[in-house]
């Protein structure tokens, strides 16, 4: 009796022991690293939120950990990679430093509008094989999301109503990638962080940048960059990206968990982003932001002088694979 009370309570104690880390397994914190600050106007920390909610009515823990607390965009894929991270969104540069075909999502008019670039996404496995070459980095895609309406040319100068009109201006370029597009259109690039822009632009280094709307609402750009021209010369978007090993290690039934959590951000992203766009024209003239459209001419000369620039963005089967799905999916 006296050996069967001892089997029993060691019994219990492991039963015990196994609960125990089975509950500390389930209440793992997931956390979700954004760049930008907690604002409805930023769209990955809308998406991060929509994330941690559906999450949490499904029993996970979930924490968004806005403005960079987590680190910047590299240190960021770093600790996804090491499973130290369960979600990050980042910059689109994080996925072409693995593979570049993935700036055909954001090659100047590749896609007419951000419509169009989702239903890319959703009808052509597109997106697939980029995603395979970040799985062997340990890193998979969660999504590319929107960010409101398409890239234009903000600058403190004066309005561009013509490539003519971009001689003899400094923009800055995101990366080197970036560069050959900015001088395709007539003008000097440079290359420089966001966090340093504002310096940049201050001591006379650049007069602007390439980017959609929400960039310069974001940071309060608008009181330095006061003319924009709404080029709509490619489709914006942010990449949100897991571990891929803390995904490879859930249980099939937390697994699906996490996936419908992912396809309820990412459908959310589709609504914010075009209720986004619609506002924040008029958002850029409340903030006294001169607005420029292109005349079809002038969109014209845009268009072929950016696919001109294609070739130095991806691959050439990458150019062949984009313009097919693109066209696969125009209305």
């Amino acid at each position: 009796m006296r050996t069967s009370s001892k089997l029993m309570l060691g019994a219990a104690f492991l039963a015990s022991s196994v609960m125990s880390g089975v509950a500390l397994v389930q209440a793992e914190e997931i956390r979700i690293g954004v760049g930008c600050p907690a604002v409805q106007v930023c769209g990955d920390w809308v998406w991060a939120e929509d994330l941690a909610i559906k999450l949490k009515e499904d029993g996970f823990e979930a924490t968004v950990y806005p403005g960079g607390a987590l680190g910047k965009d590299p240190e960021v894929v770093d600790q996804l990679s090491q499973g130290l991270l369960q979600f990050g969104v980042t910059n689109f540069v994080m996925i072409n430093e693995i593979d570049p075909r993935v700036q055909g999502f954001m090659a100047p008019y590749m896609f007419d509008d951000m419509e169009h670039m989702f239903r890319a996404l959703d009808e052509t496995d597109i997106l697939d094989s980029i995603d395979a070459s970040m799985q062997t980095q340990g890193v998979r895609i969660a999504g590319l999301t929107g960010l409101g309406g398409t890239v234009g040319i903000f600058n403190s100068k004066k309005p561009i109503e013509t490539l003519a009109d971009l001689d003899g201006m400094r923009i800055r370029a995101i990366d080197a990638t970036q560069t050959r597009l900015i001088e395709e259109w007539g003008a000097s690039s440079v290359v420089i962080d966001m966090p340093e822009f504002m310096t940049g632009l201050q001591q006379g280094m650049v007069d602007g940048y390439v980017n959609p709307p929400v960039v310069a609402l974001i940071f309060q750009h608008t009181d330095y960059l006061k003319y924009y021209t709404d080029a709509g010369s490619g489709t914006p978007f942010r990449s949100a990206l897991m571990s891929n090993d803390w995904y490879e290690d859930l249980s099939d039934e937390d697994r699906a968990k996490v996936d419908a959590a992912i396809s309820l951000a990412n459908e959310k992203n589709r609504a914010w982003t075009a209720d986004a766009a619609a506002k924040e024209l008029d958002q850029l003239r409340e903030k006294g932001v001169t607005v420029t459209s292109l005349s079809p001419e002038s969109r014209a000369e845009f268009v072929k002088r950016s696919k001109a620039a294609w070739p130095s963005l991806m691959p050439a089967d990458a150019i062949d694979a984009f313009t097919a799905a693109a066209d696969q999916t125009r209305q």
